[in-house]
């Protein structure tokens, strides 16, 4: 069974990916007790993995080629010195989704990088850019100058979104650094906005993608930029933990299937939430979004005065691509500084500005509405109904039951659950069915 896996048909060409990681994209250790809390075993048993996997793959290919990712907890193990990499296998380091390469100065000839320009994580990006053109030029440049250019995967996670970070990755990945030094990002977007919306709008559409990037809020060191969904995902878990008292529940995604629903906090990658979370939440988002907020209402303005420069038959691509991106994060941003001074003020005994703030928000989810609508021109008709893993719908349903808790506490509640990436993978994973991809 195992060398029937391992065949193909004669000529094809494969790369093989070695490792081990459990199901649903988590640690190993998540699935086996016996190496939970012992990086060290559970480093000596991916190396067995990759040793065996090997062997079954050299029983039928001699002259195979390998690859090992280093996504999470690989890149971790491997620095700590827990796992060792077979010379023959090419290390592969993933980004951290937003675009800083995991290898912390350790890349080496012969190597390459996973990298991705979206990823579904709960904080950064689904439906907007959010990656900075300069960091993708650095972080590759290293690779390039290192000489780790034996691979690139390149991770898109939505391809509709992010069509201008998808295009800098491959040009460097095909091309090479462009010259110009540190003005290469900004000749970069020129020379875009110049092919995709005509000469006449390049310089101003170029300013307002510069000045995109650096509306966003950002958060830890280095800084990682607010995705959109980050505010989302924020704003309902605050709405559902000033409602209801801890605990919360958590109700896995569909893979593996037999996970069952656990108290929010004791999952892989969440953080527990309760009065103290919310207290320094609010405080946050009150200054994080409210420092934001004039930068993207500039940045608004200075996206609809470029439009009537833009090619007309490049307009349509504009309002996709450049003036909903704008929209959705200044609204998701205007949503979350709602949302956060409606709880603040709920807690001050300020009901009357409470039920403000929360109407304000709903306002705020009307526009990213109107702009979502004004994108799905031609073939991409009802293309934001598949948003389950930013989940803006989800947003308002949270915020109208939100709304008439602070009216009313005796309101109907909202379940005490966080079930949204079930929900999307149950549709993904439903859309799929048994349907798969003929490599031959």
């Amino acid at each position: 069974m195992e060398k029937r896996r391992a065949a193909y048909p004669p000529g094809s060409e494969v790369l093989w990916t070695v490792g081990l990681r459990g199901l649903s994209d988590i640690t190993y250790a998540s699935m086996d007790p016996s190496v939970q809390g012992d990086n060290n075993a559970l480093g000596q048993l991916i190396s067995k993995a990759i040793a065996d996997q090997m062997q079954i793959v050299r029983s039928i290919h001699p002259d195979a080629q390998f690859i090992t990712s280093l996504w999470m907890e690989g890149a971790r193990l491997v620095q700590q010195g827990d796992l060792t990499i077979p010379s023959e296998v090419s290390t592969v380091w993933a980004d951290d989704g937003y675009g800083y390469l995991q290898d912390k100065g350790q890349v080496t000839k012969g190597q390459g990088a996973y990298y991705h320009v979206a990823v579904m994580n709960g904080r950064a990006n689904q439906l907007t850019e959010i990656v900075p053109v300069e960091r993708i030029f650095s972080e590759l440049g290293r690779y390039i100058k290192a000489g780790a250019t034996q691979y690139v995967l390149l991770n898109t996670s939505d391809i509709r979104p992010v069509p201008l970070t998808i295009r800098a990755v491959m040009d460097t990945a095909w091309k090479g650094l462009p010259s110009g030094g540190p003005e290469a990002a900004d000749d970069y977007v020129r020379g875009w906005a110049r092919a995709e919306f005509g000469a006449p709008a390049a310089l101003k559409v170029a300013e307002v993608y510069k000045e995109y990037f650096r509306a966003l809020a950002h958060f830890d060191e280095p800084a990682r930029e607010y995705g959109d969904q980050l505010y989302h995902t924020e704003a309902r878990q605050m709405m559902l933990t000033y409602m209801i008292a801890p605990p919360l529940y958590a109700i896995p995604s569909q893979a593996p299937q037999w996970v069952p629903p656990h108290i929010f906090g004791l999952g892989a990658y969440e953080k527990q939430t309760d009065s103290g979370w919310l207290s320094d939440t609010v405080q946050r988002e009150i200054v994080q979004c409210g420092d934001a907020q004039p930068r993207w209402d500039a940045l608004w303005k200075k996206a609809l005065e470029a439009e009537p420069l833009v090619a007309a038959e490049r307009r349509p691509f504009y309002r996709a691509h450049v003036l909903a991106m704008v929209a959705i994060n200044r609204e998701s941003n205007r949503m979350l500084l709602g949302v956060a001074k409606a709880i603040q003020q709920a807690q001050s005994g300020k009901s009357s500005e409470a039920r403000q703030e929360a109407t304000l928000a709903l306002q705020a989810l009307d526009e990213i509405n109107r702009a979502e609508m004004a994108a799905e021109y031609g073939k991409w008709k009802n293309w934001y109904r598949g948003d389950w893993l930013t989940g803006v719908y989800r947003t308002r349903q949270m915020l109208e039951i939100f709304s008439q808790f602070l009216s009313d506490h005796l309101t109907h509640l909202a379940p005490p659950v966080f079930w949204d990436g079930w929900e999307a993978y149950y549709h993904i994973m439903h859309y799929e069915g048994d349907r798969s991809a003929d490599v031959n």
